[in-house]
């Protein structure tokens, strides 16, 4: 009898999942799990992964598809002008970094038009009413011009009485979160990544409980959304994904992971090229190049190997194309989707695999990357490509990257090694394979920036809060 009656006071917690990286924030730190000790977890999936929908119906969750988001031009166009007002008057300048660093690879003709067409939509934002006008042009085409009732229908029928996202800001949540919030549940947002209050757009709901990866990120979060009134429902966590850091459980046997990434057993050292995504950073294939053309030449000491990870979002032919087989090199592909290289299951095999990756290789070279962060927790040498040879005159815009709101405080750790030229490139390289400590002491200092807390506790402190603020 008394179970039954603690069963009818459960909440049920409605879950979204829509990117592959959600599926290792919430569900392979074993968060869903602790979640399920005290709600019923309903899980709402944006795409068909069958393997993992399987899973976790396998581990008691319940699961539904969620209908694709269907927007029309009107809403389309309100939407757009929303965006503006966000970046004009809440982002400011955090987006001109990128914005100007990109536009090098735009034509004039676009160029100027984008140009045209900023200054004409933030003179818009100047007229007398204005702002409140597309507010409430953008409400009425949510309920006109979308299929906002749909997914209304589906809230109701799921019988929720929370919601828990940690990507409110995707394009693919949005309606749905949007007619949660209209049913009045309470909403709670677990950002997934530090760059992600600065750097993605406008979050048009505002939640009952917010939770973030460090005292930035809360600082961001109540200067971004004013409409926060309480402080206190801003809550650093820490980064549940970087718990699977701090457990050995998580590391392969050496010759295990040898084996699964493709390298023969040799005692020569190895350094780990993480690849950011394409559509940032088009001529970011010099910098392997470089690496493997000093290894060539001997001006890279000790004659090392290159394994080049490819980022799960980016395409690895086109490396390949630029660069071609090597040697030295060793290319390794992360999970990447299918039919969208943002849809896929990340598994525990993948975790150990990256765990492993990051603890056995002993330099770690990423462009601006969060990457710089995770082989920080591996107390290991970060290097930071600051030039470009394919496009010399415009360097300035991509080191003006790693000047971007969320990274700076990276940088101001003077932990990562930024290399002005590729001869500044190899000799950081020699350094950092002949005296890491030498270049190691603020990995440390890097972690409490930006992820706050070392402990591996991160899940549980997330789980904490949510549970309180169901309570």
């Amino acid at each position: 009898m008394a179970g039954n009656i603690v069963s009818m006071f459960r909440k049920r917690l409605l879950v979204t999942i829509s990117i592959s990286f959600s599926i290792r924030y919430l569900y392979r730190t074993g968060m869903l799990h602790q979640l399920q000790n005290f709600a019923d977890v309903v899980i709402a999936i944006t795409w068909n992964e069958e393997a993992l929908i399987n899973e976790l119906r396998a581990d008691g969750f319940e699961v539904h598809l969620v209908p694709e988001s269907k927007k029309g031009v009107v809403y389309e166009t309100a939407r757009k002008r929303m965006d503006y007002w966000f970046t004009f008057f809440r982002l400011k300048n955090n987006r001109r970094a990128q914005e100007q660093y990109l536009n090098q690879f735009n034509s004039i003709k676009t160029i100027l038009l984008n140009k045209v067409r900023r200054k004409l939509n933030y003179a818009r934002f100047y007229l007398p009413g204005y702002t409140k006008k597309i507010f409430k042009k953008e409400e009425e085409a949510l309920g006109a011009d979308t299929n906002f009732k749909e997914m209304l229908t589906l809230v109701d029928s799921l019988n929720i009485d929370a919601v828990l996202s940690v990507t409110p800001f995707h394009a693919q949540e949005d309606i749905l979160l949007r007619a949660c919030s209209y049913r009045n549940k309470q909403m709670i947002a677990s950002i997934l990544s530090f760059d992600n209050i600065t750097k993605r757009g406008w979050m048009p709901v505002i939640y009952d409980t917010y939770l973030v990866w460090n005292k930035y990120n809360h600082e961001q979060t109540l200067r971004m959304y004013k409409e926060i009134k309480n402080p206190s429902k801003v809550h650093v966590v820490g980064a549940a994904q970087f718990d699977f850091y701090f457990n050995p459980c998580n590391l392969l046997s050496k010759q295990a992971w040898l084996q699964i990434v493709g390298i023969a057993a040799n005692e020569r050292k190895i350094i780990l090229y993480a690849g950011g995504p394409g559509t940032l950073f088009p001529n970011e294939p010099q910098y392997l190049k470089h690496i493997l053309n000093a290894i060539d030449s001997g001006e890279i000491n000790g004659d090392p190997l290159v394994l080049f990870r490819c980022h799960p979002v980016d395409n690895l032919n086109k490396w390949k194309s630029y660069v071609g087989e090597h040697k030295n090199l060793v290319y390794d592909i992360s999970w990447t989707g299918k039919e969208k290289l943002q849809y896929s299951n990340i598994t525990t095999e993948d975790i150990k695999k990256l765990c492993s990756t990051l603890a056995y290789t002993d330099v770690h070279i990423n462009l601006c990357s969060t990457m710089t962060v995770d082989g920080s927790a591996f107390k290991k040498p970060q290097i930071g490509p600051y030039y470009d040879e394919v496009n010399p005159a415009k360097q300035y815009l991509l080191q003006g990257m790693y000047q971007q709101e969320h990274f700076r405080p990276i940088i101001n750790c003077q932990s990562l090694m930024l290399a002005g030229s590729e001869q500044q490139l190899i000799s950081y390289i020699n350094t950092a394979l002949t005296n890491p400590d030498s270049v190691t002491q603020n990995c440390q200092k890097v972690l409490e920036e930006i992820i706050t807390y070392t402990d591996g506790k991160s899940t549980d402190r997330v789980v904490n809060i949510i549970k309180n603020a169901l309570a």
